[in-house]
């Protein structure tokens, strides 16, 4: 009498291993994935998961003008804290667009003055790479922090003086070789824009009017 042999079981096994054995590389995979990624990327990765500060900030006045009309250092952005978290000042980055004017090359050696769409960057809050007077009109911030119910006054002068690098970069017309000097156009718009700097996430969005200096 033939036996007769049963091979049923033995595909099915056969099968059953070899999705095991996919799953087990797809796991693998996964995980070399996630490691890899965390190397490469290491702490920005975290940085991009964090939150920003949540605060209130509005623009309490913009007055100023520009050149010939107003000079660069009678324009004035005050800027107030209304509530929230305290802003680390050099975690604290402002970004102010709009219409103005900037002095580009070098004072008495051929440089002009330029109007048209202008672009600030301050690089942070802190009194590093701005002139003296800046220290002088925000002296609730030298404790490092901007906390609720404070003031911030920015100048068309707040450029450091000298040899020391500026924190405070100003584009006229994308053209970036100013004296990071400025002015804003009187009866225009202004949009500024407080971000943070560890997340690089943005905290508050202002339009302000901007009036003419007296």
């Amino acid at each position: 009498m033939k036996k007769i042999l049963r091979t049923d079981a033995i595909y099915e096994s056969s099968a059953v291993s070899s999705v095991v054995g996919a799953i087990f590389m797809l796991i693998l995979a996964v995980l070399l994935a996630v490691i890899s990624f965390s190397v490469v990327y290491g702490n920005g990765f975290s940085s991009s998961l964090s939150k920003a500060p949540m605060s209130v900030i509005e623009v309490k006045s913009i007055e100023g003008g520009v050149p010939n009309k107003v000079k660069f250092k009678e324009n004035y952005i005050v800027l107030l804290h209304k509530g929230g978290e305290s802003l680390q000042t050099g975690n604290t980055k402002i970004i102010i667009t709009g219409e103005g004017s900037a002095y580009t090359g070098v004072f008495g050696s051929g440089g002009t003055t330029r109007f048209g769409d202008i672009f600030i960057s301050y690089d942070d809050l802190t009194t590093n790479g701005k002139d003296s007077p800046y220290a002088s009109r925000n002296p609730n911030l030298l404790d490092g922090t901007w906390s609720a119910g404070e003031e911030l006054i920015l100048n068309g002068y707040d450029s450091a003086v000298g040899s020391t690098p500026s924190s405070v970069h100003v584009t006229i017309n994308c053209m970036t070789n100013t004296s990071d000097n400025y002015g804003l156009k009187d009866g225009s718009i202004v949009i500024v824009k407080v971000y943070d700097r560890k997340t690089n996430r943005l905290i508050a969005e202002c339009e302000h009017y901007v009036e003419l200096a007296q």
